[in-house]
């Protein structure tokens, strides 16, 4: 079942365009990644999905609503910016039921039970500024998890994260999405990561901020970095290449 319509949809920026014409329908239950290089408008269609900014001309649905009617979980590349330094690991996570006026004591409980739940190792305690980078996009994803949006949107969010961090959190994001049946839209620049995570690769060429290609990965999950040496893998590779015309 589509539950992200997104028709002839596009954006400019002072007279210069950015995106043309998208159109792009996006199943629920889905781990889609928009792939193109940096400068290729996938933040933007990011932010237009998110309600975050307005189309110059298409439409966006999610259901039978629009975007700034819906519930959307954003993971942002910069979590240390979105986390609050003064509470731990746990009350972070908890934080969208604050704001919805429930007990501490509920909050927290059902919080410790999420990460308990998808057997993940957060140091809960601990002050986000005390924890690895890692350990503090997990918690920035979890919050988003525990509000319950409609959809998760994630700006290529382990970019700035170390080698070992970021094969880590791919893995585990596979899982916490298998284990949730959550819908993802997830960007990213760097084609390996598309490949290991997506149900499908949108490759917007920058050129044209056209869709160029969308690219079904069926690739048996999870999918760890071993696999990335497979002819299976280097053929997507040479897709997704030839997709967003990267020399």
């Amino acid at each position: 079942m589509n539950l992200i319509k997104i028709s002839n949809v596009s954006k400019s920026y002072s007279g210069k365009s950015i995106l043309h014409r998208i159109s792009l329908n996006i199943k629920k239950g889905e781990l889609c990644v928009i792939f193109g290089p940096n400068g290729s408008g996938k933040s933007t269609l990011l932010n237009l999905i998110a309600g975050i900014i307005e189309p110059d001309s298409g439409e966006i649905k999610i259901g039978s609503k629009n975007p700034r009617e819906e519930k959307i979980g954003f993971v942002f590349q910069d979590y240390r910016e979105s986390l609050l330094p003064w509470r731990t690991n746990l009350e972070n996570i908890a934080f969208p039921l604050e704001l919805e006026g429930i007990p501490k004591e509920e909050r927290l409980k059902n919080a410790e039970a999420l990460v308990n739940s998808l057997d993940l190792k957060i140091p809960l305690e601990r002050y986000p500024y005390k924890s690895s980078g890692g350990e503090q996009q997990l918690v920035a994803l979890l919050r988003e998890i525990f509000a319950k949006p409609k959809i998760i949107l994630m700006d290529e969010p382990f970019s700035s994260l170390d080698l070992e961090s970021r094969g880590y959190l791919r893995v585990k994001l596979q899982e916490i999405w298998q284990k949730l049946g959550l819908t993802i839209i997830f960007v990213t620049h760097d084609i390996n990561e598309a490949i290991q995570l997506a149900d499908r690769i949108v490759v917007i060429n920058p050129n044209s901020g056209k869709i160029s290609r969308i690219i079904p990965v069926s690739l048996e999950r999870p999918r760890i970095e071993e696999k990335f040496y497979t002819a299976k893998f280097r053929a997507l590779r040479r897709k997704v290449i030839s997709g967003a015309r990267l020399k």
